[in-house]
């Protein structure tokens, strides 16, 4: 055979249709991803924060920002004198319910924000208040790798608050970073709290788990 007819089948087999250890090659490759992409989803969906629940935060946020924090300040330190301080958690002690009727009713110079926002949007936004100091920590810290999604917390960090204030570590926030090194513990204990929150349903606007 000539150097011609020779690399005109080369070229001829290498345009075949693939054989049969070529297509299993392929459909385990395909398994592969599709399996690695469920337990992405998995992982999520069991403790972590999925992209919608990062869209809530993000539009609670917009509320907040939008209505209150020409009052109340983005930080939740108020510009406007007489208005509470949620950066000091004032006025945070009192129950859900209370808290809703005094946002949709009004309260001393606080108009009414009935016909203005939504129940949904009210709620959401009561929710990201009572996260405010959190939200800051997880800007500065956490939001340039995280701002679509969020894996689970570590299961060995405490999961109520009072056996996580007890708590000495390790917090394993962040694989391969130093938070644990640069944050202050009680900034560490904010920002447990606040990632908990953010997949909870008043954040979307649900009235589930609204406090009476």
């Amino acid at each position: 055979m000539n150097k011609t007819a020779s690399l005109h089948l080369c070229c001829h087999r290498g345009s075949e249709k693939p054989g049969i250890f070529s297509r299993l090659g392929t459909g385990l490759m395909a398994f592969v991803v599709v399996s690695a992409c469920w337990a992405l989803s998995v992982q999520a969906g069991d403790g972590g924060i999925s992209q919608k629940d990062m869209e809530a935060l993000a539009g609670a946020r917009d509320i907040y920002h939008a209505s209150c924090a020409m009052c109340h300040g983005y930080d939740g330190v108020p510009i406007v004198s007489g208005v509470p301080n949620f950066a000091k958690g004032e006025r945070l002690d009192k129950p859900d319910k209370e808290l809703l009727s005094t946002i949709a009713q009004g309260r001393e110079a606080m108009p009414p924000w009935a016909k203005v926002l939504s129940q949904g949007e009210q709620t959401a936004v009561l929710a990201y208040i009572r996260v405010l100091d959190g939200d800051g920590l997880f800007q500065e810290y956490c939001e340039s790798c995280h701002d679509l999604t969020m894996p689970a917390l570590d299961e060995a960090i405490p999961k109520s608050r009072e056996k996580l204030n007890n708590y000495a570590g390790p917090w394993e926030l962040c694989s391969g970073s130093e938070l644990e090194q640069i944050m202050q513990r009680d900034d560490l204990i904010t920002l447990i709290h606040f990632l908990r929150e953010i997949p909870e349903p008043a954040m979307k606007g649900e009235a589930q788990g609204i406090q009476e």
